[in-house]
């Protein structure tokens, strides 16, 4: 059976795995070997092997990788490859020798679709006194956007109606966000806290399979596409997208990198933002490098601090690098 290979294979690189641990039958945690994990804090394991059928997959909550076993088994410790293959593919058939290319795809099953309309108020419909409508336009949210954005009294309930189980608090008020495919299905929800919460934020996908991003249903994919972090972010720039994490370069998955800027958050100081930067750049990604000027730490942020749209705008089109100049702009911003 396929999944006490993979196992089998687990556990020979687990000593190359940071803080490995098995948590229950067949769900393992431990560092992300992709991307670090926190730089900040060394007790953060946010890198899962779990099982789907038959299988192992690997997921990190930190960086947003997502892959087969084999994949991560190949970054991990590429020289068990061929090993691993001729283990789980002997048995088969083809004419080139006694065991069969192996396909590494996902599965893939059959995803569920949502309405584009949610069964909740929409911020445009509440009252002018409500709280929810109050913190969406003192954040000055285009107005554009007040019909396509919502309010859950209880978030919790909100999420189980949709048909899927996770545990969540009770009572948890939150402005919800939808996020849409190119086809304009549903295939996420945020929830953002508006009230005191330990989470900020919660990012629920409807399917496992589903992409994680905003504003792909209002992309116009001749033009240039702007990726920042936030969905937020995203509404106050033409033709933008938001991956909901700071892992910018999962856009990819969808778009080529020529088509793409990545506009990652002003935090000079963040190790892991300056990491980002620095790969991105190796990858020869256009990524803007903010002027000393700019002290905000998000666009948001530059909308509350006097910026217009325009002029944000403006500013990442003066200020997108890559290769070369993206470097030395790099060296000169980050301040770790």
């Amino acid at each position: 059976m396929s999944v006490f290979i993979d196992r089998a294979f687990l556990l020979r690189i687990s000593p190359k795995l940071q803080r490995f641990s098995q948590k229950k039958d067949d769900l393992y945690n431990f560092r992300c070997p992709l991307c670090g994990d926190s730089q900040k804090n060394k007790t953060k394991s946010r890198g899962y092997v779990y099982r789907k059928k038959n299988d192992y997959f690997y997921m990190c909550h930190n960086c947003g990788a997502s892959t087969s076993f084999y994949n991560f088994l190949d970054k991990v410790d590429p020289t068990l490859i061929k090993e691993y293959a001729l283990e789980r593919y002997k048995n088969g058939e083809n004419n080139k020798s006694n065991h069969k290319t192996p396909d590494f795809q996902e599965f893939k099953t059959e995803k569920p679709t949502f309405k584009k309309s949610l069964v909740l108020p929409s911020i445009d419909s509440l009252p002018e006194a409500h709280f929810a409508k109050v913190y969406v336009q003192q954040r000055r949210i285009p107005e554009a956007f007040l019909s396509q954005l919502y309010y859950a009294e209880d978030f919790a309930a909100f999420i189980q109606s949709l048909g899927i189980q996770k545990e969540l608090s009770k009572e948890d008020k939150r402005l919800v966000i939808p996020f849409y495919d190119r086809e304009k299905n549903l295939v996420a929800i945020q929830g953002r806290a508006l009230g005191e919460s330990k989470l900020r934020y919660i990012t629920i996908k409807l399917h496992e399979d589903n992409h994680k991003f905003f504003g792909l249903d209002r992309i116009d994919e001749d033009k240039m596409i702007y990726v920042v972090e936030g969905p937020i972010d995203s509404m106050f720039l033409d033709n933008a997208v938001a991956t909901a994490d700071s892992n910018l370069e999962s856009i990819t998955s969808i778009y080529d990198k020529s088509k793409v800027t990545l506009i990652f958050d002003n935090e000079p100081r963040n190790k892991e933002i300056v990491k980002k930067i620095d790969e991105a750049i190796e990858k020869h990604y256009n990524v803007v490098i903010w002027p000393e000027m700019i002290e905000s730490k998000d666009i948001n942020d530059m909308i509350m601090d006097g910026f217009s749209p325009d002029e944000i705008q403006d500013i990442i089109s003066k200020y997108t690098f890559v290769n070369l100049r993206a470097k030395a702009e790099l060296v000169n911003w980050k301040k770790v």
